[in-house]
């Protein structure tokens, strides 16, 4: 092997590195980037959700459901809008939904159970508008989480950890429930 094959075996390993980098950084930005598009959708639809109960819960009164019910769901809408206003995490921010969402859905079991909204639109129009909503968060946080989740593994893989390091990117947190923090949530409420 003589010199000038040496600096061209050189050369195309540098080429071939730099390429690999370039892709990296390329990959790593579009997931980045689809990994925030995803929970900015996230965000809207919490907002359309929060919108939407407040006729809701107006109908409900109305319609005598259970007052217990109700308050709960307020309680929930609270929690739910301090964990938001407060930025405490994605798995506090949903435990609070999936207590807000479950609230919503107790108070609907309980409007069939008693079948005195069924016939009223009042109650129905805002009920069937949350209930369309709750499915569009559902998807919006399924989409977050498989690109946080393939952001992720894009991160931990090497090489592209490598990149990724050398970009302070760290692994975005899933918007999910633990139940490290509803332990937490138990021993809180047990000491209150």
């Amino acid at each position: 092997m003589t010199v000038s094959s040496g600096v061209v075996v050189a050369v195309l390993v540098l080429i071939v590195v730099v390429g690999y980098v370039v892709v990296a950084v390329r990959r790593l930005g579009r997931y980045s980037d689809q990994t925030e598009q995803s929970l900015r959708l996230v965000d809207v639809e919490l907002d359309r959700r929060h919108e939407q109960l407040g006729p809701f819960l107006a109908a409900a009164e109305a319609t005598g459901l259970s007052a217990d019910l109700l308050r709960q769901l307020g309680g929930a809408r609270s929690w739910s809008k301090a964990v938001r206003d407060r930025s405490l995490g994605l798995q506090a921010q949903a435990a609070a939904e999936n207590a807000l969402s479950a609230a919503f859905h107790a108070v609907l079991a309980d409007a069939d159970a008693r079948r005195n909204a069924l016939g009223n639109w009042s109650f129905q129009g805002p009920a069937g508008e949350l209930n369309v909503t709750e499915r569009r968060i559902a998807g919006a946080v399924r989409v977050y989480n498989d690109n946080a989740y393939r952001l992720s593994q894009a991160i931990g893989t090497f090489p592209s950890s490598l990149v990724a390091r050398a970009r302070s990117m760290t692994a975005p947190e899933p918007f999910v429930e633990t139940k490290e923090l509803l332990d937490e949530q138990q021993s809180a409420e047990i000491a209150a």
